[in-house]
């Protein structure tokens, strides 16, 4: 350990015996030529012409729904441009990504070839470089968007997924969509075999609170829907249990008969949302029993039945599940 201690103590005077006996004057004067040097190269690129090549993105707008392209249309267009060594690092730099945009609507009034070529299209790219810019080339040299047009058809949508709640929730009233139909795009024999738009199979797991989603359509190989996606909404609330009392009557009974039913009246349990809690009353159930279900059977009691019901809330089964009953005449 005392020779390592010895060794580590001899480098550390070297190192400082070099750096004190070094010329610093010598060391800052060459330092200088370099940097300056640097500078005249630095100043020479700057003012120098350079070719280099650019990638435009290509942005399609305002493209009618009810046209399909015959051809895939390019994304991007790559141009060969000369220019001095400051603008094109002040190109790279900056990391332009300005899309070369290009209308379908008004290109389809103007063009009756379908075709950007030759000045219009060089005139597109210029404007995206400065005037000092040279165009020497692009690939592609032409923009074809010759289309055929589609029939359309009007079809109703169709969630294809599922609507899984947390515990302790439920769904306070219906899941809706919006809208509730997309217009579908494509060839007349392509879209006699649709009756529904479906969408994409998005199930949704442990909701906890009412929401909106966005829910995108299915694609389907040679139709285009319109919108896109539609907008799921899922109504939720907490939920806890409330029980009514309702009267029981019957049905099918003979206008020469009475019946008197033991007990006349039975409690239903439910689970209801908190925000609906107060809201729901004995009122808004029905409960019947059937006399045709004495015809059909020797038993001295009916099952019950619960024949209306709120669609938001989740009943249990009455209590009790059946009543005894007597006939009557009249």
């Amino acid at each position: 350990m005392a020779e390592m201690s010895d060794t580590k103590d001899m480098l550390k005077e070297e190192v400082r015996s070099f750096f004190k006996n070094l010329s610093w004057k010598k060391v800052l004067t060459f330092l200088f030529f370099v940097l300056l040097a640097s500078i005249f190269w630095m100043m020479q690129i700057w003012r120098q012409k350079f070719d280099a090549t650019y990638v435009i993105p290509i942005k399609y707008v305002n493209v009618p729904e009810n046209i399909a392209f015959e051809s895939d249309l390019p994304e991007n267009i790559e141009v060969r441009i000369r220019d001095d060594g400051s603008t094109l690092i002040n190109y790279y730099l900056t990391k332009r990504k300005d899309s070369l945009e290009i209308n379908i609507k008004d290109a389809l009034k103007e063009d009756k070839e379908k075709m950007i070529q030759g000045a219009n299209l060089k005139k597109l790219i210029q404007d995206k470089f400065s005037s000092s810019t040279e165009l020497l080339g692009y690939n592609p040299s032409y923009i074809n968007y010759k289309y055929s047009a589609l029939h359309e058809k009007k079809l109703p949508v169709i969630y294809d997924g599922y609507v899984r709640l947390a515990s302790g929730y439920l769904l306070d009233g219906e899941l809706t969509i919006s809208p509730d139909s997309v217009m579908a795009y494509g060839t007349k024999a392509a879209l006699d075999t649709l009756r529904y738009a479906h969408t994409v199979d998005d199930s949704l797991n442990n909701i906890t609170s009412a929401r909106k989603v966005r829910i995108a359509m299915q694609p389907k190989k040679g139709i285009k829907y319109f919108p896109g996606s539609i907008e799921l909404n899922i109504p939720v609330d907490e939920f806890t249990q409330k029980d009514v009392e309702v009267p029981v009557t019957c049905i099918n009974l003979p206008e020469n008969l009475n019946i008197k039913l033991f007990p006349s009246s039975v409690k239903i349990p439910f689970f209801v949302g908190l925000r609906r809690y107060d809201d729901i009353d004995a009122t808004d159930f029905k409960v019947i029993v059937n006399y045709n279900d004495i015809i059909t059977s020797k038993e001295t009691y009916l099952p019950v039945i619960i024949a209306e019901i709120p669609d938001y809330v989740q009943p249990k089964l009455p209590i009790p599940t059946e009543v005894e009953f007597v006939l009557e005449q009249k």
